[in-house]
């Protein structure tokens, strides 16, 4: 049981990360300062700087990303929604969000209506957003919003796409644009709000993460940028997804917790044993105690017999929990009956399918535990031994 839940607490884990990184936030981040407090519209980084970083550390990818509130409306209905623009060519190389898509295709590419002088962008929306508006594949959505010169932008879009429930916010208010027709709704000529990194190797985040820094540092030297946005900031995941960083930290002490707890419940039944078999062995002892044997090396016998209990059942444990996850539950535990788009919990999208992943290091605690617990449980009968008295026994 500890083994098969320290998989099961690893899968999700492993699950938690690769949706932070993979799928929507990167494992860098760069904002202005004011927009990190204040998501201050205004606080954008020239596209100088994406070219620059680039140019710089030619082995990451980076992807620019702009955002915007505004109103969407129907025929039928309307509602407030999140605007996030992305560049196709650039996402597509530093996560996976176009691999979640529910019904439609990625297309951004604006198309010619008849009777239009201009042409019509195109945008994808969330799932649940899709069915609060009943707007479907091929659908007008028109968007209203405040421009970025402080007039009122507004224009009507295609839908291209329905993504999957990738973030609950986004799923029920998000709509995703390109930055050409974000450009074109909010009047922007220049700039950008945020920019994600994906690394090769996640084992060098820090050290990425502080050589951008001292690179940005340096560039707004040479490039200042307006003070009413503040200095660029560079972000990990961990610092960006804090909840997924604490049920990293948090998943640790809980195999030791929930380990515990289980082995010591299976300890009572090794206590049973135990005490049942010195009770049906308690003349032998009696004579061994009689004939000269010292009290200790009873005790001994006893704790070497829990010993081997803890050992034989440790490694039958072992056995059948990993012939249950590799053989039974290879594929992981499959919800996608009752939860087709998966479950989110602390703002994390969880895929109906939950993994399963096994380290070495869960066997070995689990080992441990049961061996340590079974050691500490056999004391009471231990105990018992020694103080048996051979007179009144024999």
């Amino acid at each position: 049981m500890v083994i098969m839940y320290a998989a099961l607490l690893e899968g999700m884990t492993r699950q938690m990360v690769r949706y932070a990184t993979e799928v929507s936030t990167g494992h860098l981040q760069i904002h202005r300062q004011m927009y990190i407090e204040e998501r201050d519209p205004y606080a954008i980084l020239p596209w100088s700087y994406l070219y620059d970083i680039e140019a710089t550390f030619p082995e990451i990818d980076a992807a620019p990303r702009l955002y915007a509130s505004g109103l969407a409306s129907t025929s039928l209905s309307s509602t407030g929604v999140f605007i996030q623009a992305v560049d196709p060519d650039r996402e597509g190389q530093v996560t996976q969000l176009f691999e979640h898509v529910r019904k439609g295709s990625i297309d951004f590419e604006p198309v010619k209506k008849s009777g239009l002088a201009a042409l019509r962008h195109r945008v994808m929306i969330g799932a649940q957003l899709s069915k609060n508006l009943q707007i479907e594949i091929g659908d007008e959505l028109i968007l209203v919003t405040q421009a970025i010169d402080g007039s009122i932008g507004n224009a009507l879009f295609d839908v291209a796409a329905v993504l999957k429930p990738l973030e609950p916010n986004f799923d029920r208010s998000g709509v995703l644009m390109s930055v050409d027709a974000y450009k074109d709704l909010m009047y922007l000529e220049d700039g950008f709000h945020e920019l994600a990194i994906k690394l090769d190797a996640t084992a060098n985040l820090i050290v990425y993460q502080q050589a951008i820094a001292r690179h940005l540092e340096a560039l707004s030297r040479i490039h200042p940028l307006d003070s009413l946005g503040g200095p660029p900031a560079v972000r990990n995941w961990r610092q960006l997804s804090v909840t997924v960083s604490d049920m990293l930290d948090l998943s640790k002490s809980m195999i030791w917790i929930i380990g515990f707890i289980v082995v010591a419940l299976a300890s009572l039944g090794m206590i049973n044993t135990m005490m049942m078999a010195i009770y049906e062995r308690t003349h032998e002892f009696g004579v061994l105690l009689a004939i000269g044997m010292k009290r200790i090396w009873l005790v001994l016998l006893v704790l070497m017999e829990a010993s081997i209990l803890a050992v034989v059942s440790a490694m039958v444990g072992s056995a059948l929990s990993l012939l249950i996850i590799k053989l039974i539950l290879k594929n992981g535990i499959d919800f996608s009956q009752l939860m087709p788009d998966g479950f989110d919990w602390a703002g994390i999208v969880f895929e109906p399918v939950m993994p399963l992943e096994v380290l070495p290091e869960h066997i070995l605690i689990a080992c441990l535990l049961m061996y340590v617990v079974a050691l500490v449980a056999s004391l009471i009968p231990s105990w018992r031994i020694g103080r048996l008295r051979p007179v009144q026994i024999c």
